[in-house]
């Protein structure tokens, strides 16, 4: 799976670079500057200037890095722009040559970041958890569940492209969880790409982030113990400082913490 990740982000990074051009985008977000890639009428999704790797040497360079050890390579500093580079490669190429299509590339980032959990955790996934009770027996599905074994910790995690639609969800399948087999059994991580939204006839980028709804979700709902950006909001970045802690991250760091989330249960 490594190694296709591998060769569809190359592919995806050329058509970018041969087939489209670039164009630079009016940012509303503090402190970012993005732009798009367009092919015809077709037009991307806004892309973190910071964060994309441009140079195709540098990229195969990563991507050689990123094979020979991923978990060193993805937790050292060049990670954050690593897996940015080969996950908005695919969804900003497929932008220009399907247009308006957001199930391909949502599908891709599940596929993507889960196998990146997968290989990290050294576990496969499950898609949905058994819901018991004395009356019935079902499956609460989800979007991965982690199981790492006897006395060790088990992963609820969500993957979405945004969080911007029924984010709720989440933390009511964690709640859903935390009734089945107790607060803290699950680990709730969710793993999210961005927050931009693009307004394309302005050429306008901002941000659309709900950090007050977090925290009630976070104090009343049910309690996540991280969640991961590959390109973070300030907003739910700082939610990491107040009451109640939401433990916003790069994804990156993921990779250097994840022997520490993955210890007793």
């Amino acid at each position: 799976m490594s190694n296709l990740l591998v060769d569809i982000a190359q592919a995806s990074h050329r058509v970018l670079l041969t087939q489209a051009s670039p164009i630079d985008l009016r940012s509303n977000v503090a402190g970012k500057a993005y732009l798009a890639f367009r092919s015809g009428d077709r037009l991307s999704r806004p892309i973190n200037k910071a964060l994309f790797v441009f140079d195709e040497n540098e990229l195969l360079r990563r991507l050689a890095a990123f094979m020979n050890d991923r978990a060193a390579h993805l937790a050292s500093a060049d990670g954050p722009s690593t897996l940015y580079t080969i996950a908005m490669s695919y969804c900003a190429a497929s932008d220009t040559v399907r247009l308006l299509d957001k199930k391909t590339p949502a599908t891709y980032f599940e596929i993507f970041a889960g196998h990146l959990l997968a290989d990290r955790f050294g576990a496969n996934p499950q898609t949905s958890a058994t819901v018991l009770n004395l009356d019935m027996k079902g499956d609460l599905p989800t979007d991965f569940i982690f199981d790492l074994g006897a006395g060790r910790s088990k992963f609820h995690v969500p993957i979405k492209i945004s969080t911007r639609e029924r984010v709720i969800q989440v933390w009511a399948h964690q709640r859903v969880l935390d009734g089945i087999y107790g607060a803290g059994r699950f680990r709730g991580l969710l793993v999210a790409l961005t927050e931009t939204k693009l307004d394309r006839k302005k050429l306008d980028v901002v941000e659309i982030c709900l950090p007050d709804q977090w925290r009630v979700y976070q104090m009343f709902i049910a309690q996540l113990d991280r969640i991961y950006y590959l390109d973070p909001p300030a907003a739910y970045a700082r939610l990491a400082t107040g009451y109640p802690i939401v433990n916003v991250r790069p994804f990156s760091s993921f990779f250097s913490e994840a022997d520490l989330l993955s210890g007793p249960s």
